[in-house]
């Protein structure tokens, strides 16, 4: 009894009903220990790298990325060489007209040398041209500059195996033509040359118009080498080629209406679905100045043009007997649905008004 009274006066009093509150005891469980630490880490660590990272960045020298309509922006060639005057920053205004930069060909896919390196990264200007030109290929080093034009040591056949790197196959079909044998022209010659003699970089799309079929005293490409009687082969192979390339280009769009129709050959798809590469075997053949091959090559184009023409005219006329017929049967359901018509209105005007006044005769006697 005095016990339990002992017991009551030091324990706090409290009310029936009411929850006891208890202090909660500290979670130390390493789950709860490594929130903490997360928590205080980003709390005080991360302003810190935040700054830390857009101070580098503003003061780092970043590469620029490359644009879309510029692909060659941190190409370190044409960065040097567009700011230099004269002949070394005028390359980079006709490179830039050509057909090689449209595919994306740059200066050290001919030349050589590393396009990668960037010039802030080296402490002198110089340092930075020596590391650009270390793989610079030998060949291209300039016989003599002047002011406004240079000439290289690549002369003759050796042009066409310079180009023929990436032209391969018209490189094996020129030097196997009396150009590739004499050396000379070369691929320059058609393909880069400037008014007065020179070789430009200004590279144009290959067409039938460096068949240059002008006199000499026009300026012709071809004249200064070939008399009358050989340019008018000349003019022959021209006009031969142009109307075998309007052929390929009629090829391919009757082959699209053929497929259209539902109709699909494997050796006139190879000719019209890849048109472009058989224009570009076209220029190769040419190339070979051997006109057998020229004309096999002719021929083969021309019997396709004429299967496919035949084809077409087939197709034409089927659809044309199946038009025929429908119409016909048209006509013919026309016909019979206009009789069926005539039959009916018959029957209900003649056939059901007579039968309507006839009088059946019935038995004496009968009841009705």
């Amino acid at each position: 009894m005095t016990s339990q009274a002992t017991h009551n006066a030091d324990s706090p009093a409290h009310t029936p009903g009411e929850t006891r509150r208890t202090a909660p005891s500290p979670d130390v469980s390493p789950v709860s220990t490594f929130r903490r630490f997360n928590v205080s880490l980003r709390r005080f660590v991360a302003p810190s790298l935040r700054r830390f990272f857009t101070v580098a960045a503003v003061l780092l020298p970043w590469p620029v990325a490359a644009s879309a309509d510029d692909p060659f922006a941190n190409n370190a060639c044409v960065r040097c060489h567009e700011n230099q005057a004269g002949q070394l920053g005028q390359i980079v205004r006709e490179w830039k007209n050509s057909v090689h930069f449209a595919n994306g060909v740059g200066c050290d896919g001919c030349h050589g040398g590393d396009a990668t390196v960037r010039a802030e990264n080296f402490p002198r200007p110089d340092d930075f041209k020596d590391a650009s030109h270390l793989s610079r290929d030998p060949r291209l080093l300039t016989a003599f500059r002047s002011s406004d034009q240079f000439v290289s040591k690549v002369r003759g056949r050796e042009v066409s195996y310079f180009c023929g790197k990436c032209h391969t196959m018209v490189k094996e079909k020129h030097l196997g033509s009396p150009h590739g044998d004499n050396g000379d022209p070369t691929c320059l010659y058609c393909h880069a040359r400037r008014p007065d003699g020179y070789s430009t970089h200004e590279i144009l799309t290959a067409t039938l118009d460096i068949i240059d079929t002008r006199g000499q005293a026009e300026g012709g490409r071809c004249s200064p080498c070939h008399q009358a009687p050989t340019m008018q082969a000349v003019g022959q192979i021209k006009e031969t080629l142009a109307r075998t390339a309007t052929t390929i280009d009629k090829v391919s769009t009757q082959y699209e209406q053929l497929v259209h129709r539902g109709y699909r050959s494997i050796q006139l798809a190879e000719l019209a679905e890849h048109g472009r590469e058989v224009h570009s075997r076209l220029r190769r053949v040419f190339h070979s100045f051997n006109m057998r091959e020229i004309n096999d090559f002719v021929g083969e184009i021309t019997a396709l043009a004429e299967r496919t023409q035949r084809t077409q005219d087939l197709l034409d006329q089927v659809v044309r007997q199946r038009r025929m017929q429908t119409i016909v049967g048209l006509g013919v359901c026309a016909f019979l649905l206009c009789f069926a018509a005539l039959l009916l209105y018959y029957k209900r005007r003649f056939c059901l008004h007579d039968a309507s006044d006839i009088v059946y005769d019935t038995p004496a006697g009968s009841q009705h």
